[in-house]
């Protein structure tokens, strides 16, 4: 365990650990654009040059591990001279397009340049020309001219998503990166790329000239198109996600998220259940609430079953289960839920379901033993009721057809379907994007899932509607399940 002193201050770290890192450990800002905790060092943008008493030149605080009594200096006359002559290298053939660069507001060469540069080019030539908005797969446009060969991108894709389909062409003020002839960037991946990109030569085709980074308000939430539970920011822009990017999660996905995951939000744009239905017929959310408690008991004398959603949070689960028992003692639960998919080596999982392993958690602390989905659309023509929660079921047809033969049908459901269109009672609830709660991940990770867009209308997380519909049962949950729209 070396300990080293960085600007004064000292530290101990684990062997192998790099300058950087420690420094990072401390709050000592030093700059870089090669550099990112999620891939391999590379070492070649020597913009986080440090001096240390174990060299006579600078070094670079990437690469150069920490030893025993190391004394590292960052911010001599000396190395902010070396970044500033870096950072004049760097934008000797930049192109000065910031007004119509989405990378800005967010982009480090130009907050390193007001750092350490500022100052006019001294360059008297014209400036080199390269490709700009090349497409160079389904999801990510290339501007060369803005690239300053940081190699980030590259590493994505051979260390990351184990898919090398990216290569630095040329060298010196010609070089620039391109996809090996006959190819494309089209691993599941590719949008990591943009993420990792310093600069605005990598931007996603779904953000590219969508808003301002600025304008944005972002929600720290967890991505629900499969049981990994990947921890992603929703970017929000006048109650609309704008983007989806994937935040640091150690435990779970650390920097990377899929294309599929960060696209899933288009989804939730149009089909939705925009308003409560009674036999085909829009009404208010009152008088729905309202009838489905008036009828719900006579029901309950046949029986009651509930097909569960494994897309609900915890305590969407705990207060549907608790209201429904209440009026119904005996009624019969299932989980349906999406099928499974394809899977890959890096982050996505077969499972498409968020919480299929919270769920069952809840279900075994409240007694509940759910039955085979198969086993209540059996039972349909007996029933009195039939209640299913959500539209992501792969058996959909089957419990439409359910739902057609039973006195009582309820769907709660964010996007139209045959589950809607076969119910009696529709009622509009709230994508991933509008949910706050609880999820659980397939490894046991249990994550929060926070509200990033309002829902509108008539629009109802499942907790609220339980709980508005113990209250029209005389059973009301207790005040803390009511106040939150879940368990207490």
């Amino acid at each position: 365990m070396p300990t080293l002193t960085i600007d004064g201050r000292e530290i101990t770290v684990e062997p192998g650990t790099r300058i950087i890192e420690a420094a990072d450990r401390l709050g000592i800002d030093i700059p870089r654009f090669c550099y990112h905790p999620g891939l391999p060092v590379a070492g070649n943008c020597r913009m986080c040059l440090v001096d240390t008493n174990r060299s006579p030149k600078p070094v670079a605080s990437c690469w150069d591990p920490c030893q025993e009594g190391h004394v590292v200096t960052t911010n001599s006359p000396r190395i902010l001279e070396a970044r500033r002559s870096v950072l004049e290298y760097i934008l000797l053939n930049h192109p000065v397009d910031c007004p119509i660069c989405d990378q800005a507001g967010e982009c480090e060469l130009q907050d390193l340049y007001f750092a350490h540069d500022h100052q006019a080019s001294r360059h008297p030539f014209h400036k080199h020309h390269k490709d700009k908005a090349r497409v160079l797969g389904p999801q990510i446009v290339y501007d060369a001219e803005r690239c300053i060969n940081c190699t980030r991108c590259i590493r994505v894709c051979e260390e990351v998503a184990k898919a090398p389909q990216l290569v630095q062409v040329q060298r010196g003020e010609r070089a620039y990166i391109d996809v090996f002839p006959g190819t494309q960037l089209d691993h599941p991946y590719s949008m990591c790329t943009a993420d990792v990109c310093p600069v605005g030569a990598l931007t996603t085709r779904d953000f590219r000239f969508k808003c301002r980074a600025w304008l944005t308000h972002g929600i720290q939430t967890v991505c629900g198109e499969c049981s990994r539970g990947c921890g992603i920011r929703a970017d929000v822009y006048r109650n609309e996600v704008q983007r989806l990017v994937p935040r640091h999660n150690p435990d779970v996905n650390q920097y990377w998220a899929c294309d599929h995951g960060r696209l899933a939000y288009h989804r939730f744009e149009t089909g939705r259940v925009a308003a409560v239905r009674i036999g085909g017929a829009t009404t208010d959310y009152a008088k729905g609430v309202r009838e489905v408690a008036e009828a719900l008991p006579g029901a309950a004398l046949r029986g009651v079953a509930v097909v569960l959603t494994p897309w609900m949070t915890d305590e969407d689960a705990w207060a549907v289960v608790t209201a429904i028992r209440s009026v119904a003692p005996g009624a019969t639960f299932a989980v349906g839920g999406a099928a499974p998919g394809a899977a890959d080596e890096v982050l996505v999982l077969a499972d498409k379901n968020p919480n299929r392993n919270g769920l069952a958690r809840v279900l075994a602390d409240l007694a509940v033993t759910p039955v085979a989905l198969d086993e209540i659309v059996a039972q349909a023509p007996a029933l009195g009721a039939l209640i299913v929660f959500g539209a992501e079921h792969a058996k959909a047809e089957a419990l439409a057809g359910a739902l057609a033969r039973v006195p009582l049908s309820i769907v709660l459901a964010a996007l139209e379907g045959p589950l809607t269109a076969a119910a009696r009672f529709v009622f509009p609830s709230t994508s991933p994007y509008e949910t706050d709660g609880t999820w659980v991940n397939e490894q046991g990770v249990v994550q929060r899932v926070r509200r990033a867009v309002q829902p509108a209308g008539d629009v109802r997380d499942f907790a609220v509607w339980a709980s508005d519909l113990a209250d029209r049962l005389g059973q009301p949950l207790p005040a803390p399940a009511r106040a939150s729209g879940g368990n207490p």
